[in-house]
């Protein structure tokens, strides 16, 4: 590839990176959070919605700044609100202002993220290849690497300091590496402003897509934001340990993506979805239904088992994202700052549903019964992947 090519590759594989270090670093201390706030399993499902209303904010705004400023100026924006939140999450003295906080860096992430991925397909364009699979393996790794040196701080560093040092470390990292970027500006969708009606075939396929990318979502998140929960407060997983699930699921989610490029490339985002899916939710039902029931009689077995089911997991959800978006790019004439917006939106709404339909089953009944939404949503993701097949018909039309 080209030297400025190879310049922008790099820089886009460090700002996914540090993007999935904000996710991270943010999931692994939520069982400290929730329980330095007196939160119930409902009660942080409830602050979790503030992600559903950032993204409802960002969903109204971030097309027409996108057109109009172009991805690096709204970039630089996402840059600057998301520390805000960042240190609101870090700060807060009950669980309003959590809501609050997530709000605020949800809205500021997606101001990071829909640039990116824009900016990304330009490159795949250019370069005649895949690239945002991969991309989204280097966001697995940081949020691993998040995951990884949160555990060794549980206990150690109060979660204040370890998000204030994320927040300022993200944002100098992201700002200084932006510069490699190249800016999309699309001149003649500025002249007047790009409408995608919620009817016909078009409109059908981003609302398939985005239920879709919901779907991975929901099950990527119910995963993260409660495994650390899951083993603590169902295995009785104490201390560092209770991590494990968490890094197991990043681990198999950043062999998948890195990998994913090759196969969505030489057997389509479609069939990678479907059989991703499908696999996915099957062996992580499989694992945990049989590690709770030998928790109480071989707990380190139990623990050995959930972890393998939670890998598993990851690798199932690891290319769905990346895969939907995707399949979204191969509709004609489309305008993938609007779309994606709108794809984006039902996608994050998962965030306002899934953690909230978890807290609320796992207060009436279990935790156990309440983590089998994301098994479902898993396999419900691969269910959708047929949105592939009409759109191609659309393209050939």
């Amino acid at each position: 590839m080209p030297r400025d090519m190879n310049r922008a590759v790099s820089a886009l594989r460090l700002n996914f990176f540090m993007m999935g270090v904000l996710l991270g670093g943010w999931s692994t201390r939520i069982p400290e959070i929730k329980t330095a706030l007196h939160m119930s399993d409902g009660t942080l499902g409830r602050t979790l919605i503030g992600a559903a209303v950032g993204s409802l904010i960002s969903s109204q705004i971030i097309g027409k700044l996108i057109r109009e400023l172009g991805t690096k100026k709204v970039f630089y924006m996402g840059t600057v609100i998301f520390p805000v939140g960042y240190l609101t999450l870090a700060f807060a003295p009950n669980p309003y202002f959590i809501f609050i906080g997530i709000t605020l860096f949800c809205t500021g992430y997606l101001f990071l993220d829909n640039p990116l991925t824009i900016i990304t397909q330009d490159l795949e364009t250019k370069a005649d290849r895949k690239f945002l699979s991969g991309f989204h393996g280097f966001w697995s790794i940081g949020t691993l690497c998040a995951a990884f040196i949160g555990s060794f701080l549980i206990g150690h560093v109060r979660y204040s300091i370890h998000l204030t040092s994320i927040a300022v470390i993200a944002f100098t990292v992201l700002v200084i590496s932006a510069q490699s970027l190249e800016d999309h500006k699309d001149v003649e969708a500025k002249k007047k402003a790009v409408r995608l009606p919620w009817k016909g075939s078009v409109g059908f396929i981003v609302l398939v897509v985005g239920i879709g990318m919901l779907f991975s979502q929901g099950a990527e998140f119910g995963a993260t934001d409660w495994s650390a929960l899951f083993l603590r407060d169902v295995l009785s997983v104490t201390g560092q340990f209770y991590v494990g699930a968490y890094i197991a699921f990043e681990a198999g989610m950043i062999l998948s993506r890195l990998q994913g490029d090759k196969y969505i490339h030489k057997y389509g985002p479609e069939l990678v979805v479907r059989l991703c899916g499908f696999a996915g939710s099957s062996l992580w039902l499989i694992s945990m239904l049989a590690g709770v029931s030998l928790h109480s009689s071989h707990k380190v077995i139990a623990y050995i088992i959930i972890l393998i089911g939670y890998f598993f997991a990851g690798a199932g959800v690891g290319p769905l994202f990346p895969g939907f978006i995707t399949i979204l790019g191969k509709v004609p004439n489309i305008d993938m700052g609007v779309a994606l917006s709108r794809a984006f939106l039902i996608a994050i709404a998962g965030f306002a549903v899934v953690p909230a339909a978890i807290g609320a089953i796992s207060d009436l009944t279990s935790l156990t019964t309440g983590m089998l939404i994301p098994i479902i949503l898993l396999a419900g993701a691969g269910v959708l992947s047929r949105v592939g097949r009409y759109s191609e018909k659309v393209h050939s039309k």
